[in-house]
């Protein structure tokens, strides 16, 4: 009887430091509400191992497990289906989740079996955490803290299960299914349970720290406006020595700051926007490196096919026509080509690019300028494009 007790306050003790980890991490990120719900589902599982030890004979006590149970897994797969990005829960699992519990509730003040008393519940809690489980196995691209949390979500819904037939025995109740003394599967069932519990937990609190310190690094890298790469990320690649040979794009929206002071700041950076949007089309590394200049960094990319792309963005930008300017204005951007070789630092051919795109300025803007040449681009190249 003594290691019934120390184990059930054991389990408590646990259950409650991690409730307390997760919504004091929840509170100093102040981000999302995963690790609420996971504080949430660990208080409720430290109050069932409560009851459990002090309550489980009297009816107020199951009566109280069986609304605990079904509060534990909606909040576990909350905190699952908020810290890997699932879409909402399923209101009609939701639903039944209530209705069945409410089933064993009203069965309880009836004299039927204790087994048939207590499935209803029981069978709550495999349906919100099933529900989540295979919402998270149909997700396409996992991390690999999800592929585990999936393993132990399986895991877990097995015990549920087990635990449907044998909960009279947790309770002192006699059960026609228990095969082994119930004392001995109390234990052995709170001690896997609690380890799982512990587990899955941890997973989950390590899936949304992963998620967050990522979320971190792209708001270190990205520009906040265009959600292209901003000048630390952009001179992080071009810095160093090329490990194959391309090209440098350098890029300027003409006479932006009319547009700015004809038709405000948020039609600026509306056709900021838009401008970004055709560069990321062409390449994967485009930056922006100040209010209106913009780089795009191709690999195993020739000068000439470089070039057409450039001219393709800017024929693009010259025929757009954006709302929030309307035909008042005419756009256009200038752009300046420079070719570089692995090996070589791409700064370099950054500082060409812009010397390029300084005579494209120079020569009525609009226009596209290879380096070497410092001159538009020749037109058999441009109608090739």
């Amino acid at each position: 009887m003594a290691i019934a007790v120390d184990l059930h306050l054991t389990i408590f003790g646990l259950v409650s430091g991690l409730s307390l980890v997760s919504l004091l991490v929840h509170l100093t990120l102040r981000r999302g509400s995963a690790l609420g719900w996971l504080a949430a589902a660990l208080l409720c599982v430290a109050i069932e191992m409560l009851v459990l030890r002090y309550g489980a004979h009297s009816t107020p006590g199951i009566a109280f497990v069986a609304m605990l149970v079904p509060a534990i897994y909606y909040c576990a797969a909350q905190a699952m289906r908020q810290g890997v990005g699932l879409g909402p829960a399923n209101a009609r699992v939701a639903l039944g989740a209530v209705m069945l519990t409410a089933l064993s509730l009203v069965l309880m003040a009836l004299p039927v079996p204790p087994t048939a008393q207590y499935a209803p519940f029981q069978l709550a809690a495999i349906l919100v955490f099933l529900d989540v489980t295979l919402a998270l196995a149909r997700k396409r691209k996992r991390h690999p803290l999800e592929d585990g949390l999936l393993a132990l979500g399986f895991i877990v819904l097995a015990g549920i299960i087990v635990r449907v037939p044998m909960f009279p025995a947790l309770v002192g109740e006699p059960t026609p299914w228990a095969p082994v003394d119930p004392a001995m599967f109390d234990r052995a069932f709170i001690q896997f349970m609690g380890l799982l519990t512990s587990g899955l937990a941890l997973l989950i609190v390590a899936r949304i720290v992963a998620s967050v310190i990522a979320g971190y690094r792209h708001s270190s890298e990205r520009d906040g406006l265009t959600e292209l790469l901003n000048r630390r990320a952009f001179d992080a690649l071009i810095d160093k020595p090329a490990l194959s040979r391309g090209v440098v794009i350098m890029c300027d929206i003409d006479r932006f700051k009319g547009i700015n002071a004809r038709f405000g700041h948020h039609a600026g950076d509306e056709v900021i926007r838009s401008f970004a949007r055709l560069l990321s089309v062409h390449g994967d590394h485009a930056g922006r490196i100040g209010g209106e200049e913009f780089a795009l960094l191709l690999l195993d990319v020739g000068l000439e096919e470089a070039a057409e792309r450039a001219e393709a963005i800017r024929s693009a930008f010259d025929s757009l026509r954006h709302p929030a300017i309307g035909p008042a204005a005419q756009l256009s951007a200038s752009f300046g080509v420079a070719a570089f070789e692995a090996g070589i630092p791409v700064r370099t051919a950054m500082r060409r690019a812009d010397r390029a795109l300084y005579a494209a300025k120079q020569s009525g803007r609009n226009r596209v300028a290879v380096a070497g040449h410092e001159t538009a681009l020749p037109e058999s190249v441009l109608s090739a494009a």
